[in-house]
């Protein structure tokens, strides 16, 4: 009889863990309470997967290359201005520069210089996508690696599989941005600065730092975080060791003199070689705090702001006397809105940049019938829950850390990434899909809070 109950006890659990399932599936949190369940899983157990850089390297390519295989976004937006330039950059027609687009921004030109150079290997617009799955990947490990610095070996594994399975950013290499290449070099630099794997560079990892995040500005301008975020560490890490004063300053110096002489240098590259004769210029920098200011639209783009002026441009497409008094007039309407206005539109544009989804950037052209319904509204919950977790551990670990005085600078490093995002975004245009960057870094700052998880025991060195 003992056997018959084991079997009806085991029968019983079995069938109310299906019902659990299908009230998770059809709640939308099954695919999010597996992901959290298996990290703690593995955390409570302390377990370590072998040769995990390669299980992470080629099951994260391979991951990448399935969802490239299921999601074929079409190519819209500026993704479309962006590809059709290069495209004609490879038949060697220049001409886009004249385009208003880039003649505004002119930045712009070296991702469309960065897509001619894969599209001249194979012109099919998949091997954009592939380059992008791949560096996608290199950003999880480059992560991986800099969050294995502070915290034990089973924290930093558990944070790059949430990482790797995070919906947004498993997913948004099968649209034409340029956040992710941009986003591998400027972690790139971070690694270089600050993870152990670079000791034995000496000051040569604060030069080639300094070519890295620039190479990740010049091909999306986001360096100024990373700028931000590097110099703030510089400051914790010479008041935490005031004895490397002097090597934390030469490098701070070496990395801003070096970063402005490349951005110099290569926006003359650009101008010399004909992509642009504007160089890598913004020629109209306010039109992203007029539009971060626009409290119809929550800070995005603004079609009514831009019809107003953009009639007033010259025959070269320049801002002219007449752009500049109508934006100084929506600008000085905006500031002077008041606290309780100024301070709702924040609220506004946070919940708009920081707690909307971006998925459907690569999930939008799909038709969806009711049962893949049920799945997207599983992989949206699972997106947003993996979000607010990886937030919730950020601030978790770091507290726990503070008060038990087990802080280095290192831990600080990518919640400076996403501090200085927030700060920024404050002012200028958003859309969920911009907080790609500072979501990575957050996922690796959450690995001080799955650290924590693990339970007492001795602290990583």
């Amino acid at each position: 009889m003992l056997g018959v109950y084991r079997f009806f006890r085991l029968f019983f659990i079995l069938c109310l863990a299906a019902a659990a399932a299908c009230i998770l599936l059809a709640g939308g949190y099954l695919a999010a309470v597996c992901a959290a369940g298996a990290a703690v899983w593995m955390l409570r157990r302390r377990i370590t997967i072998p040769h995990f850089t390669l299980v992470l390297l080629l099951g994260g390519f391979l991951l990448r290359v399935i969802v490239i295989a299921v999601l074929r976004p079409p190519i819209i937006s500026d993704f479309s201005l962006m590809y059709t330039a290069a495209q004609e950059l490879l038949s060697g027609d220049a001409s886009f520069q004249h385009n208003m687009y880039f003649s505004l921004w002119a930045y712009q030109s070296v991702f469309v210089a960065w897509q001619a150079m894969w599209l001249a290997i194979w012109n099919n617009p998949l091997i954009l996508k592939l380059v992008n799955a791949l560096l996608s990947t290199g950003i999880v490990f480059l992560l991986y690696r800099m969050a294995r610095g502070y915290v034990r070996e089973c924290a930093a594994q558990a944070m790059a599989l949430l990482l790797t399975v995070f919906p947004f950013a498993l997913t948004l290499h099968t649209v034409l941005t340029n956040q992710i290449a941009s986003a591998f070099f400027l972690t790139l630099g971070l690694w270089l600065i600050s993870c152990r794997d670079c000791e034995r560079l000496g000051i040569w990892r604060f030069v080639l730092a300094c070519v890295s995040i620039q190479a990740g500005n010049l091909l999306r301008s986001e360096g100024i975080i990373i700028v931000v975020a590097a110099l703030a560490y510089a400051v914790f890490a010479g008041l935490r060791h005031p004895q490397q004063t002097r090597r934390i300053l030469c490098g701070s110096a070496a990395l801003l003199v070096l970063y402005t002489a490349l951005g110099a240098g290569a926006s003359t590259a650009v101008r010399a070689s004909g992509l642009n004769e504007n160089g890598t210029a913004n020629a109209y920098p306010a039109w992203k705090f007029i539009t971060g200011l626009n409290f119809d639209t929550k800070g995005a783009y603004s079609t009514k702001d831009w019809n107003r002026l953009t009639p007033t441009f010259d025959e070269n497409y320049r801002p002219t006397d007449e752009t500049r008094a109508i934006q100084e007039e929506l600008l000085s309407e905006r500031l002077s809105a008041g606290p309780k206005v100024l301070l709702l539109h924040i609220v506004q544009k946070t919940q708009f940049l920081w707690c909307d989804d971006a998925l459907h950037w690569a999930f939008g052209h799909l038709t969806l019938t009711k049962s893949m319904t049920i799945l997207y509204q599983n992989i949206q919950t699972m997106d947003r829950l993996l979000f607010f977790g990886a937030l919730l551990l950020s601030v978790f670990g770091l507290v726990a850390r503070a008060r038990h005085r087990t802080l280095t600078p290192a831990c600080y490093l990518p919640l400076f990434v996403v501090f200085a995002a927030f700060c920024a975004f404050l002012l200028i245009e958003v859309q969920p899909r911009y907080a790609y960057l500072p979501q990575l870094f957050l996922f690796c700052g959450a690995s001080l809070g799955l650290d924590q998880l693990i339970g007492k025991g001795e602290e990583h060195a």
